[in-house]
């Protein structure tokens, strides 16, 4: 692992920097006594770690956006236990369909608010250390989200945390009840039987926000006046216990023994599922490339997720006499696309969990892909989509409804062209682009 020291400044330099130079990799930011970890992909965010409540955090997403979520519904092999499991987690469940990839990147969006709000505040206090590790970069398929905006967002609500005069207060402290019978004189009856409940020392300021369905700032404005009163108190709570996600036994070829230990946040008992030994159901296998007449023919990709669609396609490509295979999972695109290695590939613009500009750009980052034709496919045929397609690296456009018209045009320019094809010439025009 190859680790280069930053030196120290603001985190917004560092963001800065890491955007201009379409960072991949680590982040590590050193706070006093905690450490939190940003990983980017090409400059955007992707996933945020650590922090004094690692655990904690991940129990609140799972009550406030994965609510569906079972015990039985987390599995990891042994292999994939990493400081970023929560984030392998998602990227299961959205491909079990157990979560939408809305639910995924609501947790994403979360995680990286607080992750940047606690950074924020430790700023406010010591000077910050960074490090990045360019080895570390992880599977950018569920979103990637623009660092500037989460950092003005996140900003945002530091602002109208400090201007509530709580600078020094940080939303990890737990609340706890000092003074019970002066806090019933003070307090409502239905103020008062929430806070025994919620007010207990065991449940931080965020988790007290999540149970009651608030913000973080309503709630911590609500226990003001109970704290300066001093019926009420904050204090320093541990993290919760770690997920235990394991696999008991090696699994043989067609059977999985597993057993999967969440705890819950303490006071409340744990879960345990054992799941039986049993058959894996027969996986969907993609369909195969229809062969070319001849071992000359070129070999045509189409990543979309409409089976109707697919098969429209298929017909179109084979008729003109090319090999095709088409991908219907944009998780397994680019695993799928490296094993049949198409001279073409057709990409639809909107697909669940990842977009086609998204995977444009990380098909462009493969060097075996930089030269080959990347057509996106959609029905969005407007100015805002060309540009985007053009800046993920896409060779041309293609509108839907997809038709021999449209399709055999793009098969011949781009296949039976002697030439080879270079995404940075003949691409302006092809996207509706004079060069400038």
């Amino acid at each position: 692992m190859t680790t280069n020291n930053v030196a120290a400044n603001k985190l917004s330099d560092q963001l800065t920097n890491l955007i201009q130079n379409q960072f991949s990799g680590r982040l590590d930011i050193q706070g006093v006594i905690t450490t939190w970890s940003l990983y980017f992909c090409l400059g955007r965010l992707v996933w945020t770690s650590g922090g004094c409540h690692v655990n904690r955090r991940w129990y609140r997403h799972l009550s406030q956006y994965l609510s569906q979520v079972s015990a039985d519904d987390i599995r990891l092999r042994q292999g994939e236990i990493t400081p970023y499991w929560e984030y392998l987690v998602l990227i299961v469940l959205v491909k079990r369909q157990k979560i939408t990839g809305e639910q995924a990147v609501a947790v994403i969006k979360s995680a990286v608010s607080e992750v940047l709000f606690d950074i924020l505040q430790q700023e406010e206090k010591a000077p910050l250390a960074f490090s990045i590790d360019q080895q570390e970069v992880l599977d950018a398929s569920l979103t990637l989200i623009n660092p500037e905006k989460a950092l003005r967002e996140t900003l945002e609500l530091w602002q109208d945390w400090t201007k509530a005069g709580l600078t020094n207060i940080s939303p990890n402290l737990a609340p706890v009840i000092k003074q019970a019978e002066e806090l019933k004189q003070l307090a409502s009856p239905k103020v008062y039987e929430t806070l025994i409940k919620v007010a207990n020392g065991k449940r931080t300021i965020r988790d007290v926000a999540v149970f009651i369905k608030q913000d973080t700032l309503t709630v911590m404005r609500s226990l003001v006046p109970y704290i300066r009163k001093k019926v009420i108190g904050l204090t320093e709570i541990p993290d919760a216990p770690k997920p235990t996600l394991s696999i008991t036994a090696p699994p043989p070829p067609t059977a999985r023994v597993e057993t999967v230990t969440i705890p819950n946040p303490p006071g409340q008992t744990a879960i345990q599922t054992t799941s039986p030994p049993k058959t894996a159901p027969p996986k969907t296998a993609p369909p195969a490339p229809t062969p070319p007449p001849s071992l000359n023919k070129p070999l045509v990709a189409y990543v979309e997720d409409s089976e109707i669609d697919c098969q429209i396609m298929q017909g179109l490509v084979s008729k003109a006499g090319y090999g095709f295979v088409s991908i219907r999972d944009s998780i397994q695109a680019l695993p799928l696309l490296l094993q049949h290695k198409p001279d073409l590939i057709f990409l639809d613009l909107v697909m669940p969990v990842a977009n086609g500009y998204e995977i444009c750009t990380q098909i462009r980052r493969i060097s075996n892909f930089k030269n080959i034709p990347v057509i996106i496919v959609t029905g969005n045929d407007g100015i805002v989509d060309r540009v985007r397609a053009k800046l993920a690296g896409a060779s041309d456009f293609l509108s839907k409804p997809v038709g021999e018209n449209k399709v055999l045009p793009v098969l011949q320019k781009y296949l039976n062209s002697a030439s080879s094809f270079s995404p940075n010439e003949g691409s302006n025009q092809s996207l509706g682009y004079q060069p400038s």
